[in-house]
């Protein structure tokens, strides 16, 4: 996957009514990926009127500012194991969200997902980053930086 395929996956949505939540942890090596490919995200002219929301390790306190986003697209993007070659970026199945180990993180997506569809009719996405390490006190590996880099030229 690069820019310009991710870009047509979006392109039946206003860019208003999509918001991408990044998920991870800055303290635990490849964990940090969302938040990484988030912030190269958000200053993409196809997306300068998208809604943006670091969530870091716990999107449950972000429940609330997603409902008043206004958006009908929640894109979570965080470090997922699936067993691809680290540095790999591609859309999960919703049906596996659980089954791939998706997070680290306190909340599981897929709750959040559930108490959100009580709301809103949102359509729900998820972009992976195949990370190497996640280890507490490890930088973000060459790997990863490398595709990210790659994923937006």
């Amino acid at each position: 996957m690069n820019f310009e395929s991710f870009v047509k996956v979006f392109s039946s949505y206003s860019p208003e009514k999509i918001v991408f939540v990044g998920l991870g942890n800055e303290l635990r090596g490849d964990d940090a990926a969302g938040l990484l490919f988030l912030e190269r995200l958000k200053v993409k002219p196809e997306f300068c009127k998208s809604n943006f929301i670091i969530a870091g390790t716990n999107p449950e306190n972000y429940l609330q500012k997603i409902l008043d986003s206004g958006a009908d697209v929640v894109v979570f993007i965080d470090a997922a194991r699936s067993g691809a070659k680290p540095g790999t970026i591609g859309w999960i199945d919703t049906e596996k969200v659980v089954s791939v180990n998706i997070s680290t993180h306190a909340f599981s997506v897929k709750m959040v997902e559930e108490f959100l569809e009580k709301y809103h009719p949102f359509k729900f996405m998820y972009l992976g980053i195949e990370p190497l390490t996640t280890k507490l006190g490890e930088n973000v590996s060459s790997e990863i930086l490398k595709n990210i880099d790659n994923f937006f030229t």
